[in-house]
């Protein structure tokens, strides 16, 4: 299957954030799509801004830990 439908998305939601850098969904489906894409630092980024906002965003939390298992960070990391 191909990634472009993926890629196309992914420049949407970015523009998106450069626009409204707050939007929570749009940076929560980033996050998603970064990490299915194998992008896990550039996730563990978005994710880490979710968390910024809404410390107790339970997606986000999820997202950063399994960010963190790819990436070989130590689940306990402070960012």
């Amino acid at each position: 299957m191909s990634n472009e439908p993926w890629i196309a998305r992914l420049a949407e939601l970015q523009k998106l954030l450069t626009v409204c850098p707050a939007d929570l969904l749009a940076r929560c489906e980033l996050a998603l799509l970064l990490e299915k894409l194998d992008q896990y630092e550039e996730a563990h980024f978005n994710w880490k801004a979710v968390l910024d906002s809404d410390p107790n965003n339970l997606k986000a939390r999820e997202g950063m830990a399994r960010c963190r298992r790819r990436t070989g960070r130590p689940l306990q990391s402070r960012m």
